[in-house]
């Protein structure tokens, strides 16, 4: 199964970078390969955010959707995905998120994906570094248009 940590240096603020990862129905607006993302039913306690989340992806000349429960902690920063339904055999997506000293955050990331068909699997296999690379810039890219001081 393809596993992918890292951890994201930005100059803005943990609640900032926090906020943009946590709107995910902007993500077909920036998030390479996201064809659609619906909020399906949400659920919100002084906590946690949870819901339900629906997620188109189209990779050359493969389109399929998938259901993920998607938990936000607003209080400590974090978010999490587990897979629900759908092609996959496994999906699981964190996020943490610190302050450094100089005012910006970190953003500890990690992605962990299987596909059940075998055809599938490899092909997500030969381009998943690749994938998550593209997806790590997207973040990037996004924090700076929207945060970017000379915007």
């Amino acid at each position: 199964m393809p596993k992918y940590q890292t951890e994201i240096l930005f100059p803005y603020s943990v609640e900032k970078i926090h906020n943009m990862v946590a709107d995910i129905e902007k993500y077909p607006e920036f998030l390479p390969n996201c064809s659609h993302l619906t909020i399906k039913n949400s659920q919100k306690n002084t906590k946690k955010r949870t819901f339900l989340a629906e997620m188109g992806v189209k990779f050359s000349v493969f389109s399929e959707k998938f259901d993920s429960n998607v938990e936000i902690d607003d209080m400590f920063h974090e978010i999490n995905v587990t897979l629900n339904s759908g092609p996959l055999k496994n999906l699981t997506n964190n996020w943490k998120f610190e302050n450094t000293n100089n005012g910006g955050c970190i953003a500890h990331f990690s992605l962990e994906v299987e596909m059940k068909n075998l055809p599938l699997r490899l092909a997500l296999a030969a381009a998943f570094k690749i994938g998550v690379k593209d997806i790590e810039h997207a973040f990037i890219t996004r924090a700076n248009k929207l945060y970017s001081i000379d915007n």
